[in-house]
């Protein structure tokens, strides 16, 4: 379709770009956004007695058990002291986040319906639980232990392998990886294909990091700030221009 003279300039010239249409609360949908939101976070910043401090990846997962996606990170920050120039060492005490972040198909098909508009439920409701335990690597060297002993795993080498279809609670995993030693991201149904290292590694490691979720840690001193690959704006497909007046 061409456009007209005075249409506005979208990007695609020689067609006419119109809004999305009216967001409806399918399943699909809910979850297409769902998922976005748990994979969109880069990274993200804390304030602890009014100094403010960075998060970056360590190593994330994101598990699709079909009606439950949950992600599960551990982000990295400052060393607790000052090492001046020089790079941290792993017997350094570094600042460390458990990020655990969960969609509920059911609870979100149950409640969607129920808003009077689903863009302002998708954009600040509870769509989607949670959970920032701010600690240290030696506060929890198990789960340090635990995170830099699977990576260490995963350096010496991995493969993932076509497999016959088999069972498995794990619909997809989405991995990352952003470690000294390397950096990967990479992506599986472990239905029909298998990665034998992360495979036998990642079980303990998710109850440990779940379980430091789960304690908790600091309080920040204000809101958490996510750095995110998209905004709230984008996922809901919000208009990109404002209406037309008559």
């Amino acid at each position: 379709m061409t456009g007209d003279d005075d249409a506005d300039r979208t990007g695609y010239p020689g067609f006419r770009v119109d809004d999305p249409p009216r967001l409806r609360p399918l399943p699909v949908t809910l979850r297409r956004i769902a998922l976005a939101k748990l994979s969109s976070v880069d990274s993200f910043s804390a304030s602890f007695g009014g100094e403010g401090f960075g998060f970056a990846p360590w190593f994330t997962v994101l598990v699709d058990y079909d009606d439950v996606l949950r992600f599960v990170g551990v982000y990295r920050g400052e060393t607790v002291r000052d090492i001046g120039e020089r790079e941290p060492s792993p017997e350094d005490e570094r600042r460390l986040c458990v990020r655990h972040s969960e969609w509920d198909r059911a609870a979100d098909v149950a409640r969607a319906p129920m808003t009077a508009e689903l863009g302002d439920y998708l954009a600040s409701g509870p769509q989607i639980t949670d959970r920032y335990a701010f600690t240290t690597t030696h506060e929890s060297a198990d789960l340090t232990g635990a995170t830099a002993g699977l990576l260490a795993d995963l350096a010496r080498g991995f493969a993932i392998s076509a497999s016959p279809p088999r069972r498995s609670p794990w619909h997809h995993l989405s991995v990352e990886v952003a470690d000294d030693l390397f950096v990967t991201a990479f992506r599986y149904s472990p239905r029909l294909a298998r990665c034998d290292v992360l495979e036998a590694g990642l079980p303990p490691w998710l109850d440990r990091a779940l379980a430091v979720a789960d304690r908790g840690g600091a309080e920040p001193d204000e809101p958490i700030r996510l750095h995110v690959r998209h905004s709230v704006r984008e996922l809901v497909n919000a208009p990109i221009r404002p209406p037309r007046r008559p």
